[in-house]
């Protein structure tokens, strides 16, 4: 089947690549995670923060990544309302406003000519090599990245400290370009060279290269695909990260956590309204798990500017791929049981269908609610204690330049998830791609409160302080209902021994977009009861800081 599987996608390219090419703005995806690219925290903060203040009309903002060219006509817009005075931008947002556009350049179709000259006004260059001409562009760009991570430990348990400095070294290769209107690809990577003092639980499910490895260990990460444009829709085939719902912190359905999955991605704009479906290949360290796959679709829209809804759908199933899941417009909570009963090896599990509804609602400017409730399986409604009823539940609020404080942001989100979602009788059809979940970072019978507070004093400084709790019950994402429990037995809240982490922070950003970025941050991080055992605990500090320039700027 997976051979199937493999000439369906190796014809659906050569149909594509069949198209006729016109000159277009770049069909390549803004990367969501930070650690895998440069400036892509800056863009997407920006676009929210424009947003919030609705200078930009509603946009489906939790349907992610975004492509440049989506990114480019957003700043374009906005560019134009404030040339004919509809807006007023404060100077530093006018200032990113124009850094970012210079940034972008090459979706806005700018000429050969112009781009070389823009790049010896800016006494330098985005790329260390590009190849192009009038219906195509390719580019090779190199960054590198210094990175130092402390933990100093002060109070502490009977157990012995883990404390040290961690060096991370990164090399950031990025090949990308596009032919017209309809064709595009990247292959963006990571290598990471780590020495010192290795925390385990950073980079977890990265690729290692065990022949090198010794005091010095290697890690890796990708994101690399083929983009076509077609006239109803976008079709992407390669690996890549996704980002369902309206949270900023974390999502409960798709998150960006994860590594990058193999996958087949359509999408499509109508208006306001972005629809999304894909189907994935996800991995899973247990030996006897070979074939585990997960396909999922969404709909978002805007309505008059102020308030945003969407509704999405995925189901996980393994040992046999079932092209029943690639139909883009079908209900798997429909679907799943004529079509898992090929899966009967564990009797009454199916496959594992989860949902989602979100929501987000701006009464005022500078003012955003927003709410995601995702249900896994069970019936809330009939019987909301009992322990099959998984679910979990995001709520936040967002304002900027709040009480009057211009070049400010403010974020409060939480998030709880309750004892057994994301878990399944089935162990492939666990909710997690290697051993990370696939929704919110927390994972099972866990909760999280995160508040952060932003405020950039330049174009180019920023400072942040924040504030975290994370508290995680004895369930995990790993652990079943036990099968000889009660049938109508009920979930608990943080179950058993509850551990806790309070993490207190400041830090501070200094961000030359297309050059390079310092960050530092310092945490104060209280742990009680960790690894869910009484009176051990944890005091320590954690200190941070990263340097990353683009080879050449």
């Amino acid at each position: 089947m997976k051979t199937l599987h493999a000439r369906f996608i190796v014809f659906v390219t050569m149909l594509v690549l069949a198209s006729p090419f016109t000159q277009a703005a770049s069909l390549i995806n803004v990367p969501l995670k930070s650690e895998l690219s440069d400036f892509n925290r800056e863009t997407y903060r920006f676009i929210h923060r424009l947003l919030n203040k609705r200078v930009l009309p509603g946009i489906s903002r939790g349907s992610l990544p975004l492509t440049r060219k989506q990114v480019v006509s957003y700043l374009l817009e906005v560019h134009q309302k404030q040339k004919n005075g509809e807006i007023t931008l404060s100077t530093i947002d006018q200032e990113r406003l124009n850094t970012l556009l210079a940034f972008y350049r090459e979706a806005r179709e700018f000429s050969n000519k112009r781009q070389q000259n823009s790049d010896q006004q800016n006494g330098g260059r985005l790329h260390v090599m590009t190849l192009a001409g009038d219906d195509y562009r390719f580019s090779f760009d190199l960054r590198g990245s210094q990175q130092v991570i402390t933990h100093l430990v002060d109070n502490l348990s009977d157990e012995q400290p883990v404390e040290g400095n961690m060096l991370v070294t990164t090399l950031y290769p990025h090949l990308y370009g596009q032919a017209g209107e309809t064709f595009a690809f990247t292959t963006d990577i990571a290598h990471r060279f780590v020495y010192g003092e290795i925390f385990d639980d950073f980079f977890p499910d990265e690729t290692k290269i065990r022949q090198a490895e010794g005091r010095l260990k290697n890690r890796t990460a990708i994101n690399a695909y083929l983009k076509f444009n077609l006239p109803w829709f976008e079709l992407q085939l390669g690996q890549e990260t996704l980002q369902w719902g309206p949270g900023y912190h974390d999502s409960l359905l798709i998150s960006k956590n994860p590594l990058a999955m193999d996958m087949i991605k359509l999408q499509a704009n109508y208006g306001s309204v972005t629809f999304t479906a894909f189907t994935g290949i996800l991995e899973d360290m247990a030996e006897d798990i070979n074939d585990k796959y997960i396909s999922g679709h969404r709909v978002e829209g805007y309505f008059w500017d102020r308030f945003g809804f969407g509704i999405s759908e995925v189901v996980v199933y393994g040992n046999r791929f079932e092209p029943g899941y690639l139909n883009p417009v079908n209900i798997y909570l429909i679907n799943e049981q004529p079509i898992s009963r090929a899966d009967g090896r564990v009797g009454g599990s199916g496959d594992n269908v989860l949902m989602s509804v979100d929501m987000r609602f701006r009464p005022v400017d500078d003012f955003e609610i927003y709410g995601e409730l995702m249900v896994d399986d069970g019936n809330p409604a009939a019987n909301f204690k009992h322990w099959d009823t998984k679910f979990g539940i995001l709520g936040g609020i967002y304002l900027t330049d709040p009480f009057g404080i211009p070049n400010t942001d403010l974020h409060a989100e939480y998030a709880f998830i309750n004892q057994y979602a994301y878990t399944h009788v089935n162990p492939v059809n666990v909710y997690k791609h290697f051993t990370t979940p696939i929704g919110h970072q927390i994972g099972s019978d866990a909760d999280n409160l995160w508040l952060e507070l932003r405020h950039r004093w330049t174009d180019r400084l920023e400072t942040v302080f924040g504030y975290e709790l994370e508290r995680h019950g004895s369930g995990n994402i790993d652990k079943e209902h036990p099968p000889e429990a009660p049938k109508d037995d009920v979930w608990t809240p943080l179950s058993g021994i509850t551990q806790s982490e309070h993490r207190l922070s400041v830090g501070a950003n200094w961000v030359v977009i297309g050059k390079y970025s310092l960050y530092a941050e310092w945490a104060r991080v209280w742990r009680r009861n960790w690894g869910n055992r009484w009176d051990v605990y944890e005091n320590a500090n954690e200190i941070e800081a990263k340097f990353l320039t683009r080879i050449p700027w």
